[in-house]
């Protein structure tokens, strides 16, 4: 009975060793995929940010070209400048 008992703790004490070593794993790819995330959030903000001041600078543009009457629906297709 002891013997059993002996060994079915045994048995208990692999698993628990097992478990603990997968859950040390699984918070190391937790935590480097939370950093990840992170950098792509910050990455996604700055996109935005450059996308926003771009878009103003062409509102900028549009609005000096009508200033100066220039038709922006031209077909730009062979490069022609505007005069």
């Amino acid at each position: 009975m002891q013997s059993q008992a002996a060994e079915l703790n045994e048995k208990i004490e692999t698993v628990n060793r097992e478990r603990k070593y997968h859950q040390q794993n699984t918070a190391y790819e937790l935590n480097a995929l939370s950093a990840q995330w992170k950098e792509l959030c910050v990455k996604n903000i700055s996109i935005e940010a450059a996308c926003l001041q771009i878009e103003s600078y062409l509102e900028a543009l549009k609005t000096e070209a009508a200033e100066r009457n220039w038709n922006l629906d031209i077909n730009m297709e062979n490069g022609s400048s505007l005069s």
